[in-house]
């Protein structure tokens, strides 16, 4: 991704300065280090120099080059601002860049806890409490509530073990097996939208990322419709997507944008719609789908940066109360032996 976005913004300012594409691409492809991505720019280049536009040579690399970025060069390249929509490609990545960053740094403390819990876990259940828990066990004295949860739970672990793996390696191969398919990925997109806390950010990077390409499409006068197309097969979320390649069908027909938005509120928040609405109303749609890209974005950086700090004292409280638990059941057995002597 780093690649392309410098990649992009470099062609943009050899364009600007007057390069022709066909010389830009072929000294890009020369300093590009990775060499899979080289060889792309080079036939690219090579594409240019036999007479095909540059949108038709970015054809015939889907898997590098999307429906989006092609079809926003074409435009660019039959209205004469191949150059400003260079630039737009460049800005609109490094955004989504940055903020697919964010979210993935955000994650990575409290994935790593979680890991670490679960193994921790399993080793003590399985190693370490056995050993302890038969010490009280062989003595005869009945055990403490707290220590017959904390041995139930050993034994379970330890004499089900491969059990226990095999039915989470069958769900975890029918799982993957199931989002291989659109109505698994359908399903499965449906429901993180519910999750407390994460389908919220889900939606917003959604419309943070719907309006940030639909502002760059209009920019490049691409039509509403067929830029409706082209948003529904960017964005990741197949909730998304299918009401999109929906409203495209009613675009097509004549109705407003704010009216097949408005019909999903669960998707797009009021202000969303209302916003779309005067953008329509008052002929400044690029601007509104603009300031609705910022706004979503800053509130998912705000969310992300927010999420951080809560979920630290969250997991600490967990731990803590799973060892504490673990030492009463541990602790309480001897008082109980004392008492007794």
């Amino acid at each position: 991704m780093v690649d392309k976005i410098i990649f992009v913004q470099n062609l943009a300012l050899m364009v600007k300065t007057g390069f022709s594409i066909g010389d830009a691409l072929l000294t890009l492809s020369q300093q590009i280090h990775r060499k899979q991505f080289a060889k792309v720019i080079l036939d690219l280049h090579q594409g240019v120099v036999k007479g095909e536009s540059f949108a038709d040579a970015l054809r015939a690399h889907p898997a590098v080059f999307d429906e989006l970025f092609v079809n926003m060069v074409a435009a660019g390249e039959t209205s004469g601002n191949l150059e400003q929509t260079l630039f737009q490609l460049a800005n609109q990545m490094k955004k989504s860049y940055a903020l697919h960053k964010k979210i993935r740094n955000a994650m990575i403390y409290p994935t790593l806890i979680l890991t670490v819990m679960i193994v921790v876990g399993i080793g003590m259940f399985i190693f370490v409490v056995p050993r302890i828990l038969d010490l009280y066990t062989s003595s005869g004295y009945t055990l403490p509530l707290p220590t017959r949860i904390i041995l139930a739970i050993s034994n379970f672990v330890k004499y089900n073990g491969i059990l226990l793996g095999s039915i989470a390696g069958v769900l975890a191969i029918g799982g993957v097996a199931l989002l291989r398919t659109e109505s698994g990925k359908y399903i499965w997109h449906r429901l993180v939208l519910h999750i407390p806390i994460a389908g919220k950010i889900i939606k917003r990077i959604q419309i943070a990322r719907l309006s940030r390409v639909l502002n760059s499409l209009l920019a490049t006068d691409i039509p509403i419709v067929k830029s409706f197309q082209i948003i529904a097969n960017t964005l990741g979320n197949r909730v998304y997507r299918r009401h999109l390649q929906h409203a495209s069908q009613q675009l097509a027909k004549g109705d407003s944008l704010y009216s097949v938005l408005s019909t999903r509120p669960d998707l797009f928040e009021p202000v969303v719609s209302q916003m779309i609405k005067v953008g329509e109303e008052a002929g400044v749609l690029d601007v509104m789908t603009n300031e609705i890209a910022t706004f979503y974005e800053d509130e998912v950086d705000s969310t992300m940066a927010n999420l951080t700090v809560i979920i630290e004292p969250v997991l600490m409280v967990i731990i803590g109360s799973g060892v504490a638990f673990l030492a009463v059941a541990i602790v309480l057995p001897i008082y109980s032996l004392v008492d007794e002597i």
